[in-house]
């Protein structure tokens, strides 16, 4: 391979960084085959003591290689969170972005991270081993939910990391894994308060909060970060808005990224 192809293309290195996405989405997103090694040690642009090693077909992933980030706005504002200290708790944490940004960011940061897919929660212990965070981050190889059991889960494609799930129903080739609350998980630690939960689980972001409304009645998650993915959260049931609602009620208020 051409030397060259080992390095990120000039345009990568560019700022301002909302740029460098855009030369990313419309010259490069295509162009992983030509910078397979990119993915074997990709450097974060917010921690760049950090590497990570990544999968050449997954879209996330291609950002991360390229541009050194992924969901600008999040990441600097986990970062600038991460500089103050604290805990943070990692639901769905795939190949272990969040999770070193926070954990690299100061030497005393802590995750609970959780991962319910066999495929990432292995390349994630390897992130954090190869990146001698291991003894900050703990992983939990099980799923987040309303209440402590057992659901189905579909792995997704082989080719992306991030497009599995939990599900109401079995299918063919989904696998079980357990469940249990963020609730009933954290008051078993020793840990006062949650600085940030950062959510990301294809749908169930909302079953996730509903399991953790001990700990946001009383106020002891400061940050919260979720997505909401209307097309696998209707496959599941769940309705737009309903995170949201019980946020409010719950007393928190939707605040600005930076």
């Amino acid at each position: 391979m051409n030397q060259d192809l080992k390095k990120r293309p000039k345009l990568m290195n560019f700022r301002p960084l909302w740029l460098r996405e855009k030369f990313f989405w419309k010259l490069f997103l295509t162009q992983a085959d030509r910078f397979t090694s990119l993915f074997e040690n990709a450097t974060l642009e917010l921690a760049p003591h950090i590497s990570l090693n990544l999968m050449p077909t997954d879209i996330s992933h291609k950002m991360i290689a390229f541009c050194g980030f992924y969901e600008l706005p999040v990441s600097r504002c986990i970062v600038k969170l991460a500089k103050a200290g604290g805990l943070m708790i990692d639901v769905g944490a795939n190949y272990g972005y969040y999770s070193c940004l926070w954990a690299a960011n100061r030497p005393n940061n802590k995750v609970i991270a959780f991962e319910a897919s066999p495929r990432n929660s292995s390349a994630l212990k390897l992130n954090l081993m190869k990146n001698e965070l291991i003894t900050q981050v703990e992983v939990y190889e099980i799923a987040l939910g309303k209440e402590r059991g057992h659901l189905f889960f579909d792995l997704g494609p082989e080719e992306q990391s991030g497009w599995g799930g939990l599900l109401v129903d079995e299918q063919s080739d989904a696998i079980q894994v357990p469940v249990i609350s963020l609730d009933e998980m954290f008051l078993k630690t020793d840990y006062l308060d949650i600085d940030v939960l950062k959510i990301d689980t294809e749908g169930a972001d909302t079953w996730v909060l509903q399991g953790a409304e001990q700990l946001l009645r009383s106020h002891r998650i400061h940050h919260i970060f979720f997505e909401e993915n209307t097309v696998r959260m209707a496959k599941l049931g769940i309705e737009p808005g309903e995170a949201q609602k019980m946020l409010k009620d719950c007393g928190y208020r939707q605040g600005k990224l930076i």
